[in-house]
């Protein structure tokens, strides 16, 4: 008899050291949890740490089921790879007859391949033939069958993989691709800046990546602009909620208002940085309150007038906390690249408007010297303005949806 599991691997973790077993329990929690929610049903997942797998046993799901898990493990950060198995035990007769019919359900889907290989990976010398020993006895029984199928050992277009274990191998037939990155949850809270534009998320997901728990704030430029720029936002947030295993609440502070009041007193041409600056208080402000140890924002070198050298430094100045930002080398194609990898695209684009653009000259300074910008802030009271927006914010937990 063979059940079905699913065979999780990861790289950067089994750098760990002495750490890895820290790293492996977050990574089998995180796909624990996200693929109860992917499947919407109360399903037994049980991880095994073993030799640097790790096996999510899922008992009395069906085919369809098995889909779920794997649109799941699509959105676990610390899988570089995963493949679905068929557990057997450690006889060889077995073993090759699954290889054979896991072969066979391949081809029914996608036809015959022109290449192939088989991989064995013996952890246990649980029998006595070497690993390229049972990949031949394996291989030689698909190739009677199908004697114009070549064998490829550097480049084959479908792979069967063997793993050998004293009392119950796997068996699997190609490999899906993971997100690689470390376990979301293992190096902290963050605090990411969300306009509803396509950088930001992006960049939030590069935190997420690397192990971070990121939660999300928005500054609303209501009642100056529509409700359209909230909206993609809280839409936003449900999506990068996907790829964290407990979702993580949305900060909506009202802006419009502190930005009018701004406005009232400044340069035009200062008022992006002064903005950018003001933002960045009450972030750290937020951050401080929740526990954040980091802000994480898009800016790109040199994308926009606030995200100058000069104008970053000036602008980080007021900050109480760590910036992030991860896209800061990369161009817009890039960013654009990665926001259609990870499903954000196409809510960024939706048109709507930006509070960044409220009451900003439309050719803003690109080199502010920090004095001059405290010269202006003289004019109004950051700090005042600060505990008006920290009063007045509000925290939406969003629902989860797949």
């Amino acid at each position: 008899m063979t059940t079905k599991a699913v065979l999780l691997r990861y790289h950067e973790i089994a750098l760990k050291g002495a750490n890895r077993g820290r790293f492996e329990r977050q990574l089998c929690r995180n796909a624990e949890a996200i693929i109860r929610r992917s499947t919407q049903k109360e399903i037994i997942v049980r991880a095994e740490q073993n030799n640097g797998r790790i096996i999510l046993e899922t008992p009395e799901i069906s085919d369809s089921d098995f889909d779920r898990v794997s649109s799941a493990l699509n959105h676990v950060f610390g899988v570089t790879s995963y493949s679905t198995v068929r557990q057997v035990p450690t006889h060889l007769d077995q073993i090759r007859g699954i290889a054979f019919e896991e072969f066979e359900k391949y081809i029914q889907v996608h036809g015959l391949p022109k290449t192939f290989a088989v991989r064995t990976r013996r952890s246990e010398k649980a029998v006595s033939q070497t690993s390229s020993e049972v990949d031949l006895f394996v291989g030689a029984a698909i190739h009677d069958v199908y004697p114009t199928l070549q064998v490829s050992l550097k480049n084959p277009e479908l792979t069967i993989g063997i793993e050998i274990r004293r009392d119950t191998s796997f068996v699997w037939v190609g490999k899906n691709p993971g997100l690689g990155g470390l376990p979301v949850g293992i190096t902290g809270d963050v605090l990411a800046l969300l306009s509803g534009g396509i950088d930001s998320p992006v960049a939030a997901m590069q935190l997420l990546k690397r192990g971070a728990r990121v939660s999300f704030l928005h500054f609303d430029g209501q009642p100056f602009i529509g409700p359209q720029s909230r909206q993609k936002v809280e839409d936003l947030v449900q999506i990068l909620n996907r790829y964290q295993p407990k979702p993580m609440p949305l900060y909506i502070v009202p802006f419009g208002k502190i930005q009018e009041q701004i406005a009232l007193v400044t340069n035009p041409k200062l008022r992006t940085v002064l903005y950018r600056r003001m933002m960045f208080r009450i972030a750290s402000r937020a951050a401080e309150r929740m526990g954040a140890k980091a802000l994480v924002t898009g800016d790109s070198l040199g994308q926009v007038a606030s995200q100058t050298l000069e104008n970053i430094a000036t602008i980080d100045d007021c900050s109480g906390h760590t910036v992030f930002r991860p896209l800061i080398s990369m161009d817009k194609e890039e960013i654009i690249s990665l926001a259609q990898k990870y499903g954000t695209f196409d809510i960024s684009i939706r048109p709507a408007a930006d509070c960044c653009t409220l009451f900003a000259d439309r050719h803003p300074s690109t080199r502010q010297r920090i004095e001059v910008i405290q010269a202006q802030e003289e004019r109004f009271s950051p700090q005042e303005l600060v505990e008006i927006a920290v009063k007045s914010g509000e925290r939406w937990l969003p629902p989860f949806a797949w």
